[in-house]
């Protein structure tokens, strides 16, 4: 395994619990508190479900969907081993954030979700933001890698 792969992975699901943890000490479930007015509030919600709020109730599909994705992540990171130092770091973005939402979804049987920007539909939190920004990431750089050996 790569060390960028390992420290990424490991300072996201780190994070997340931590920032997780202080939201629901210092502000009630389902109050919010808003940090740039109209635009950004911290809203702390259980979400039983996916991204997005989908799929709510199904804890149990989604714990064995996510122990599921962190050894597809493992197995991506496996055969696909490029040098790069984005896509190590990118493939950890993804597995400390389904770490983090499987953490969750183990020990509470739900997802604590606060990060609420008012343009978009979802409350999220940053184990969610980490698994959407290293997959965009992954994409790209599996993408180049590809029409990179074609043009050879």
């Amino acid at each position: 395994m790569n060390l960028y792969f390992i420290i990424s992975a490991a300072v996201i699901l780190v994070a997340d619990q931590v920032t997780k943890y202080i939201v629901v000490q210092k502000i009630p479930m389902n109050n919010s508190i808003e940090v740039i007015k109209g635009f950004f509030y911290i809203t702390p919600i259980n979400n039983t479900g996916a991204a997005f709020g989908m799929f709510q109730g199904y804890t149990r599909v989604l714990t064995v969907v996510s122990i599921i994705a962190i050894f597809l992540i493992i197995f991506l990171k496996a055969i696909i081993n490029l040098n790069s130092v984005f896509y190590n770091i990118s493939l950890g973005f993804i597995l400390g954030g389904a770490m983090g939402n499987l953490v969750d979804r183990y020990f509470a049987g739900e997802v604590t979700d606060f990060l609420n920007f008012s343009f978009f539909g979802a409350v999220f939190n940053v184990a969610d933001l980490f698994i959407n920004v290293g997959f965009c990431i992954t994409i790209i750089i599996i993408l180049r890698e590809y029409f990179k050996k074609k043009k050879v």
